[in-house]
């Protein structure tokens, strides 16, 4: 095959060949040029044919050939495709598509079942932390039940042990639970670290059988000896007060180990569910039954929590936890100085809010507002605290359904909330006592079960639950126990002194106006906690510590 170059050099060598004669005769004739393009071969060489043509055959003959490998090429694949896809190939591909379906069934089959079991083994799991909180809850149902067991059947139990109701006896009475409570309370974190806290927690029982057997004895010994009894009597509250305290303390630390991080809030909140059910439990055991029987309850209530012992989930020890020295972290850390001020100004608050002058004298209360059923109006308002408890389970996780305009939920804006529901509901009930004692008509008694049912429900949904919730998320795990025993012995300490002075701030101020204090307490804390606290729903204590020290 001639290449470029050599087919260039023939064609100027025909065209020369071909203009030879017309430059000899004077110039080329007309056409000449584009005749030796067209017809001619090599110049010079008459007669031997172009080579042009010879070219042009040789390019057909490459062409012609490149064709026909594509054409047998193609006959190729086609009998190929036919041997493929022939029947006895369609049969095999049909064979292997059954088997593959078979084997893909089998697949998804064995995916199903391990799913199944997966989400059987989480139910399970699930099912058991649910059993283990409530395992975990008869300590703080003791808690309340001591708090409000002498308050309906006072009379009768003044009667027994000879005393006033309004005597000096009778209110320390009242108050000793919280001193015993704070003994409890402290020794509580050293149970902890030398006997763990599943071991701690499991023993409380025994002190509310012991105090539950004290108080028939008590009566026994009353119609003897005054005295005798009315010893026994103050043991039993000491007893009783010891085992709750400590309860203060290690089941909000046991509830705050088990539960997941986006459960937290609500597995927390039982705590004070199950004190305002021993509220409420002992409101109708006092009303129904003769208060040996009632108090003797607490004994009843300490066995089923020694029955349900095994329910509760062992929880793994921390070198942290049982390591010692939290209280001189607490004290001299700096990082948790503000966490620890918060928590304080948030227990404090909790009962200086007015809620323990409605529990401790609420029927004494509601006699003097003109009541005509002074005892159901206790019951009533028991009753509807413990549905608002109920309610705020959920409520604390789900806050932007109910309370939030912004999407932003937590623990403080529902805390800012309740604070705001609190004050108008005293301010309320102040106004419709001054109206009752102004003589303005028998309306006003409506207006004051209203008002105590506003601010029942206010408190059970924010200042109730959210103190403790907070204290058991502020801490490092290193002082949290040490942190939980400080706040319960002040919750104890604030209570006893709500205990000694309402009575004597009734008589100063007036039944009317005795709850003025306490909306001012309402007004300073909620300016305190919309600038200083932090929100702590689903955040680590890290995380919380770092925002604390920023505001």
């Amino acid at each position: 095959m001639l290449q470029p170059c050599q087919m260039a050099s023939l064609d100027i060598g025909i065209i020369g060949h071909q203009l030879q004669p017309s430059i000899s005769n004077g110039g080329p004739a007309p056409g000449a040029w584009s005749t030796a393009f067209r017809t001619t071969g090599r110049p010079g060489r008459p007669g031997r044919p172009g080579r042009k043509q010879e070219v042009s055959k040789e390019v057909s003959k490459e062409v012609s050939k490149v064709q026909a490998k594509q054409v047998r090429s193609m006959k190729q694949m086609n009998q190929a495709r036919q041997r493929v896809f022939g029947p006895a190939s369609l049969s095999g591909l049909l064979a292997f598509g059954c088997v593959c379906k078979a084997r893909c069934q089998r697949i998804n089959s064995t995916a199903r079942a391990a799913v199944a079991k997966d989400k059987e083994s989480i139910n399970q799991g699930q099912w058991r932390l649910w059993m283990a909180c409530v395992a975990a809850l008869p300590g703080s149902f003791q808690y309340g039940f001591g708090l409000s067991a002498i308050n309906v059947p006072q009379m009768s139990i003044c009667n027994s042990l000879h005393l006033a109701p309004t005597s000096l006896t009778w209110s320390a009475l009242v108050a000793i639970l919280s001193p015993a409570g704070l003994v409890g309370a402290w020794l509580a974190p050293l149970a902890v670290s030398r006997f763990g806290l599943l071991t701690s927690l499991r023993s409380t029982w025994i002190f509310f059988v012991i105090s539950g057997v004290l108080f028939p004895m008590a009566r026994f010994a009353a119609s003897k000896a005054s005295l005798c009894g009315l010893l026994l009597f103050a043991a039993g509250r000491v007893v009783g007060g010891f085992g709750a305290g400590a309860a203060t303390v290690l089941v909000p630390l046991y509830l705050g180990r088990i539960a997941p991080l986006k459960l937290r809030g609500a597995i927390g909140n039982l705590h004070q569910v199950a004190i305002v059910l021993g509220l409420l439990v002992a409101q109708f055991a006092g009303a129904l039954l003769s208060w040996p029987r009632a108090l003797q309850m607490a004994a009843a209530f300490g066995i089923l929590q020694l029955l349900m012992s095994p329910l509760l989930r062992e929880v793994p020890q921390i070198q942290e936890e049982t390591a010692g020295g939290g209280f001189r972290v607490l004290l001299t850390d700096p990082q948790v100085r503000r966490p620890l001020s918060m928590a304080i100004i948030l227990m404090a608050l909790q009962q200086y809010c007015g809620i323990n002058g409605v529990w401790y004298y609420s029927t004494e209360f509601f006699t003097q507002a003109g009541l005509p059923n002074p005892l159901a109006g206790s019951l009533l308002s028991s009753v509807i605290f413990m549905f608002a408890t109920l309610a705020s389970v959920p409520l604390i996780e789900k806050v932007n359904v109910f309370l939030s305009f912004q999407g932003q939920a937590g623990r403080r804006r529902l805390l800012l909330r309740g604070q705001i529901g609190a004050a108008t509901s005293l301010a309320l009930l102040t106004a419709s006592l001054l109206a009752n004692v102004a003589g303005f008509g028998a309306w006003t008694v409506q207006i004051t079960l209203a008002a105590v049912i506003g601010f029942v429900v206010s408190f059970a949904i924010s200042l109730g639950p959210i103190p403790w919730q907070i204290a058991n998320e502020i801490f490092p795990l290193r002082c949290r126990a040490e942190a939980q025993c400080l706040i319960a012995s002040l919750c104890e300490i604030f209570s006893a002194s709500v205990a000694l002075g309402f009575p004597v701030l009734q008589q100063s101020l007036g039944a009317p106006l005795a709850f003025t204090p306490s909306i001012a307490v309402l007004a300073a804390g909620f300016a305190y906690v919309s600038r200083k606290l932090p929100e702590t729903k689903n955040r680590e204590v890290e995380d919380i510590l770092a925002d604390f020290n920023q505001r």
